[in-house]
């Protein structure tokens, strides 16, 4: 080892010698890039000392149809029920508590990026909800698009005995919440949907300022789709001062189920959190119960 201190003694290499050692750094570097990126995107979950599995591991999956999305299981890789979990990118949900959670119940976490977000952004627009706004003043229905995509992905799960299509929940946080309700109305195998500080209403949010008129974007409220969760278990948690996405919005929707959708259960929390748009403390918790509940109710039908 040198010292930094002391000058090198080491003659200076060669310009043939320094044009071949820059070569094989570059290939060395190209291999390792190319090794990192698959081992976190092949490897299976690690265990900690508690025995949670690692918030850090998860499985990259492409379906026959070429749709990427991220798997994450615990050690048992029997057929398992499985929880689609949604927000922004996959490697947040699928990285956050609320998926440690719902795999501690047993469940199987699935998630793709959201529109807008990660391989669904595209360049020619502009990013995460503002490519909302712009596909919907196109005229294009990205909610139609995505579920389509999220059947595809359950349909995979289930022919590769991976996801039991008897036990599928929907979960989501804020813009995630939207995607979620919509998910479960869309397919009937979705038995149970929450929502988490959900958005119940595009035009509540300040980036659709301006298209309260606007047809396809009011359409896309799930208060008008309340119906489709006949049946369903259905968890909403909001904030009792939540002014971005409108505590109202997602109690209107959680009455709009009751009155609407026979047979569902549901179970709807407004819990003081006076920092506005955030998950209240106890939601964690009432995740785990109701998730829990999911489960035990279903497999005594």
């Amino acid at each position: 080892m040198i010292d930094r201190n002391t000058p090198s003694t080491t003659r200076p290499p060669t310009t043939r010698g320094v044009r071949r050692g820059l070569e094989a750094g570059a290939l060395a570097l190209a291999c390792s890039v190319f090794l990192v990126a698959n081992v976190r995107a092949s490897q299976p979950s690690k265990r900690t000392v508690a025995g949670d599995p690692s918030p850090q591991q998860f499985r990259s999956l492409i379906t026959p149809d070429g749709i990427q999305f991220g798997l994450r299981q615990g050690p048992d890789k029997a057929l398992a029920p499985a929880a689609f979990l949604f927000g922004s990118l996959l490697t947040e949900v699928l990285t956050s508590e609320h998926c440690r959670i719902l795999l501690t119940a047993g469940y199987v976490c699935v998630a793709l990026d959201a529109p807008g977000h990660g391989l669904d952004r595209a360049t020619s627009e502009p990013p995460e909800l503002r490519s909302w706004r712009h596909r919907l003043a196109a005229g294009r229905n990205f909610v139609s698009a995505v579920n389509t995509k999220l059947s595809s992905i359950l349909d995979y799960l289930v022919a590769e005995r991976i996801a039991d299509p008897a036990l599928v929940i929907a979960v989501g946080g804020s813009r995630g919440g939207f995607l979620a309700f919509h998910f479960a109305g869309s397919d009937p195998r979705v038995r149970g949907v929450a929502g988490l500080a959900p958005v119940t209403e595009l035009r509540a949010l300040d980036d659709f300022r301006g298209m309260h008129d606007h047809k396809l974007t009011a359409s896309l409220s799930p208060i008008c789709h309340a119906a489709r969760l006949v049946g369903r278990h259905v968890l909403v948690i909001i904030g009792d001062r939540d002014n971005r996405v409108g505590t109202d919005h997602a109690t209107a929707l959680a009455r709009q189920i009751s009155k609407d959708a026979e047979g569902a259960r549901i179970d709807l929390h407004v819990l003081a959190e006076p920092r506005g748009h955030h998950h209240p403390a106890a939601t964690d918790e009432l995740l785990r119960t109701w998730a829990t509940k999911c489960l035990r109710e279903d497999t005594t039908r």
